[in-house]
């Protein structure tokens, strides 16, 4: 699962906590979403950071590769609404 896909399930999960009608499966699905919260923001953290080569075998320095960051870019605003 990728850091997009986690940040998604993520988002999903929460939608759906309030849903469940039951206090124990609400509290399940946020821990759950929190995890899954946690793991995106590590893959986010590990792509934007260090050394990289790209897709072409380029070494560069830091920030993510293209593909990632149009991945978190969908995910994160899917509209594509925000200003550059």
């Amino acid at each position: 699962m990728t850091g997009p896909e986690h940040f998604k399930t993520a988002q999903r999960l929460l939608t759906e906590a309030p849903e469940q009608h039951d206090q124990e499966k609400e509290r399940t699905y946020v821990a759950y979403a929190q995890a899954h919260a946690t793991l995106a923001q590590a893959a986010a953290t590990a792509q934007a950071g260090g050394p990289i080569f790209n897709e072409d075998g380029e070494f560069v320095i830091g920030g993510m590769t293209e593909p990632q960051e149009t991945s978190w870019k969908t995910v994160l605003d899917p509209e594509g609404t925000t200003a550059e």
